[in-house]
């Protein structure tokens, strides 16, 4: 029972990356492999770099090494699973911004390599003026949504790669990452607000202004996962609301997205899953002391 349930989250997790995208899926793998026998694990792993640079360019294969490889390090080393998160995540976003400089990629994407898909758009209904507007959008904010897309990319195939050292003591990442944002870098929102509110009424570079705009897009993911886990956190500490947030998620998706990354900002200050604790042992403790009495 428990082998076909490591199964099936290694099927959800290699799932999951593969939505992010084959090299993080690939990723995953090939961390697996070096984490082993390094003169066994490394012909494996070029050559499924190779064929990630065949099917996903070489960027997407520039990344899948990166990732792969602090990864597999972070195992060697024992680093913890948040640790972990922080260096794949960290050194997979800085070469993606590296090579963006020199190749279209997920940071760096132009109209001309979503031109392919045009086609599809004008399947589903949509004029010429509408597609090009889209086209444009994606264009402008490909670095924050593709710094979001490589972040997570880089989490799930942390994720897989654990899921795949399931039962193997060495080389394997432990621990649980409880995430929380340092209060400092609520200014970078703030500052990126700032900028907005005040572009229409004093001179702002386009440049800046796409920059603010960008990051506004990229603190939504780390400041929503904060949310999650306090979401996750309050839910559990009080049976059946499971299934209200679910449905919450399902209908109102926008909405929930907001209250999620609102509340993972204000968790930055208040430390809710901190006071949630408290009241789960303050409860327990009432709950003890009626028993005795």
């Amino acid at each position: 029972m428990r082998t076909n349930k490591t199964r099936l989250k290694q099927l959800m997790l290699g799932g999951l990356s593969l939505l992010a995208g084959l090299p993080f899926l690939t990723a995953g793998f090939s961390a697996k492999l070096l984490a082993g026998r390094l003169s066994r694990g490394l012909p494996v792993v070029a050559l499924i770099v190779f064929v990630s640079w065949y099917l996903a360019g070489f960027q997407g294969a520039a990344l899948a090494a990166v990732c792969a490889a602090v990864t597999a390090i972070a195992a060697r080393s024992g680093y913890s699973l948040l640790k972990t998160f922080y260096a794949s995540s960290g050194f997979t976003l800085l070469a993606a911004a590296l090579l963006s400089l020199g190749f279209a990629g997920y940071m760096n994407i132009g109209e001309s390599e979503l031109e392919p898909l045009r086609e599809i758009y004008v399947s589903a209904g949509l004029d010429s003026g509408t597609i090009d507007h889209v086209f444009s959008l994606i264009t402008y904010y490909s670095p924050g949504i593709g710094a979001v897309q490589i972040v997570l990319g880089s989490i799930f195939s942390v994720l897989f790669f654990r899921s795949l050292n399931y039962n193997t003591k060495s080389s394997a990442i432990t621990g649980e990452a409880k995430f929380s944002m340092h209060w400092a870098v609520a200014w970078i929102p703030i500052v990126s607000l700032i900028v907005l509110v005040t572009a229409r009424k004093s001179h702002v570079s386009p440049l800046a202004l796409r920059i603010a705009k960008n990051l506004l897009v990229f603190c939504a993911l780390p400041y929503g996962i904060e949310g999650l886990q306090v979401a996750v956190k309050w839910v559990k500490s009080i049976p059946g609301m499971t299934v209200m947030l679910i449905l919450s998620a399902v209908l109102a998706p926008p909405v929930v997205l907001g209250i999620l990354v609102l509340l993972g900002i204000l968790d930055t200050w208040f430390d809710y899953r901190k006071k949630i604790d408290l009241r789960i042992e303050r409860m327990k403790n009432e709950g003890s002391s009626d028993q005795n009495s």
